[in-house]
């Protein structure tokens, strides 16, 4: 299940809790936001529950844009609290998406000294 943080102080509090989380920050009103979202519902199948998948809409909390970037559309990964990896542009072709997305988790997750098969996770998205 996908969160939807209601602001930015929510969505801090579920990326405290959680070891690692993936973080949609959009804009619901622009259609490239709403096609994202709709992306991550998707991707989140393959990640949860190891990853918490939140997003937070800045046409609602646009604290969110202080607290995260000022850029929008972005996707950001955190472990252990930390960034550890963002993509801030994207091709809004789902195959390209969903490749990019992969390998750049894929990366992140390595540098972390990770691998999804240890987390109990696939990336077969």
């Amino acid at each position: 299940m996908v969160y939807e943080a209601g602001s930015a102080e929510e969505a801090r509090e579920l990326l405290r809790r959680a070891r690692l989380a993936l973080l949609l920050v959009y804009d619901s009103a622009a259609p490239q936001g709403r096609y994202l979202a709709g992306l991550l519902d998707d991707i989140a199948w393959w990640l949860e529950p190891v990853f918490a998948v939140i997003r937070v809409d800045v046409s609602r909390a646009p604290e969110a844009l202080r607290e995260f970037g000022e850029s929008h559309p972005r996707l950001i990964l955190f472990f252990e609290g930390q960034r550890v990896w963002e993509q801030i542009g994207f091709f809004y072709n789902s195959p390209s998406d969903r490749a990019a997305i992969r390998r750049g988790l894929l990366n992140a997750l390595r540098r972390a000294g990770l691998k999804p098969s240890s987390l109990g996770v696939r990336l077969g998205f």
